[in-house]
């Protein structure tokens, strides 16, 4: 009987051994939950890996002339009554942060409770590429002493673009593609091949969302009504009338016709905030009793001209190559091998792709330059500005992703340094970079204010205290003055010696006089070829281009001037 009543325990312990043993492991695969943020210069994309769609939140805070006294901090100006005239506050310039005190009160509501609250769970935020190491300091101390996150890892949006695109298509690690990410501050087109990111053709340009809405306004205010101060509002017109042709001749010439007969102008009507929350087209032989109160906007070649600036940077002045020839110089920076492949794979994302027209004139500016043998296949996502954001579910999926989380322990022992490294070196080949056996470049702490203190207002040459040698204007007029002195004493002993030796002859004085001048002349020769001699010595300092000074300038001066 014992062993009777101890074989229907034993086999009930495996039974429930088995049956807990499954559950336990399912709910490990999937209780990995990571708050995902693509912090853009227009947007942040945020939410939940279970999440289907992001929520969308302006990056920015708003200040409007009906309610003075408030700030509408990112979703809330959904809240505001009157949005003409919004005064906006960026916390990027050019894509980067830059304004601390306006990035983080966006921060502060985005993790509130009634939106994304982080809720101890893993976080992975966005950089663009190349982010400076200033910025990213900022970041880590943000995340891991303000918000007090238990891990963080940040990666560049195009990342997350690639790794959606590879899982949809089953797309193998050696096949290579250009993610192309066209936003509101730059462009940026990163070729991947093996699964990393090819740095050395990566491009960028500094066209975007922001420029474009910026020149419909200059165009507007110049045609018919001052919308200076209308960004909100024209941002929205040019969303919703812009479009890109495929010839712009001809599209100019349709534009020429008289309205009757013209297929482009469109009738846009404003918003006035009381009736009309949007703007929308008018459509045609159409009135609406909305519609007389508000104001009439009439669009004409201004939908496709302004948009054209993404291929044709040069139409306002820039000196800078569109997209698409800037794609083809980054396919052409790649090894041979992988040219085929890259131009059979190219991937648009951001704002500026949802634009009518974009993916057909950029398949045809592209197949124009590439050769014929090659296929090209341009992908266009349903909705370009959260595709990098559902990236971050395939980001989650790989094997080594908690090896590359950093937590708060990692942070404090480690240093803000290290994480960097492991961070900005996520996605690249290391045997394509430089040595590593190269002895490490210290660290020098650059001190602009003694640099700048030695220099002159206009950064021409070095200021030198008065009176001392270094200054070559100094050394001449003392050259001068030393001759005229050497003169004036030759002088005084002339007269001396005519006032003793009154009975000489006049030959004699004129002969006299000559040598004394020889020597005078002698004299102020050879103190001017020292003071050229040392004229040259100081040129190379006061002809010093301090624009390209690494030690005044370490990131260049392309953000500065």
């Amino acid at each position: 009987m014992s062993w009777d009543s101890k074989s229907p325990k034993i086999s009930k312990r495996r039974r429930s051994s088995t049956s807990k043993d499954v559950p336990t492991k399912a709910a490990k695969s999937a209780s990995l939950k990571a708050l995902i943020i693509d912090n853009g210069g227009y947007t942040i994309k945020a939410g939940y890996n279970r999440d289907e769609e992001p929520q969308i939140i302006p990056n920015c805070i708003m200040k409007a002339k009906s309610e003075r006294k408030r700030l509408f901090i990112g979703k809330q100006i959904d809240e505001c009554r009157d949005c003409s005239g919004l005064f906006f506050l960026l916390p990027c310039e050019k894509g980067y942060i830059t304004r601390w005190e306006v990035q983080k009160p966006v921060w502060d509501q985005l993790f509130g409770k009634d939106v994304c609250p982080i809720n101890d769970n893993p976080t992975i935020i966005t950089q663009p590429l190349f982010n400076f190491k200033s910025i990213q300091d900022c970041m880590d101390e943000i995340f891991f002493e303000e918000y007090e996150v238990p891990s963080l890892f940040r990666c560049n949006p195009t990342d997350l673009a690639y790794l959606n695109y590879a899982k949809e298509n089953r797309l193998s690690r050696n096949e290579a593609c250009l993610i192309i990410d066209s936003g509101y501050s730059f462009t940026h087109i990163i070729p991947y091949i093996k699964g990393n990111k090819f740095i050395q053709a990566a491009k960028r340009l500094n066209v975007g969302g922001k420029l474009l809405t910026n020149h419909l306004k200059d165009i507007i205010s110049y045609r018919q009504y001052n919308v200076m101060e209308e960004t909100y509002v024209i941002n929205q017109v040019k969303e919703d009338t812009c479009y890109v042709c495929e010839d712009v001749k001809a599209e100019l010439r349709e534009a020429a016709k008289p309205f009757s007969k013209n297929t482009i102008v469109k009738n846009y009507v404003l918003p006035d905030f009381n009736n009309i929350r949007r703007g929308y087209i008018q459509q045609a032989n159409k009135t609406d009793e909305k519609e007389e109160s508000c104001q009439i906007l009439r669009l004409n070649n201004e939908r496709f001209v302004v948009p054209e600036i993404l291929f044709h940077p040069s139409d306002i002045g820039m000196k800078s190559m569109g997209i698409a020839e800037a794609a083809v110089k980054s396919i052409y920076s790649c090894p041979k091998i992988d040219r085929k492949a890259l131009a059979r794979n190219i991937i648009i994302v951001g704002g500026n792709c949802k634009f009518p027209g974009f993916k057909e004139r950029l398949y045809a500016e592209l197949r124009s330059l590439l050769p014929d043998l090659w296929d090209v296949k341009v992908f266009l996502p349903s909705d370009p500005i959260t595709y990098a954001w559902k990236g971050g579910g395939a980001l989650l999926k790989l094997h080594d992703f908690k090896s590359n989380l950093v937590t708060r322990q990692d942070y404090e022992e480690l240093g803000s340094a290290i994480i960097q490294e492991r961070f900005n070196n996520f996605m690249i080949d290391d045997s394509r970079l430089d040595d590593s056996s190269k002895p490490p470049k210290e660290q020098t702490n650059f001190k602009y204010l003694e640099k700048l203190k030695s220099r002159s207002i206009f950064g021409k040459q070095e200021l030198c205290p008065s009176g001392s040698s270094n200054d070559p204007t100094n050394e001449e007029n003392g050259a001068a003055s030393n001759s005229k002195n050497e003169q004036g004493e030759d002088g005084i002993v002339d007269s001396n010696k005519e006032e003793s030796n009154s009975v000489s002859d006049e030959a004699s004085q004129d002969s006299f006089q000559a040598v004394e001048v020889d020597k005078g002349k002698k004299s102020k020769v050879t103190q001017e070829k020292q003071s050229e001699d040392d004229v040259d010595i100081d040129s190379d300092v006061s002809e010093e281009d301090l624009t390209k000074s690494l030690e005044l300038f370490p990131f260049g001066t392309g953000s500065y001037l």
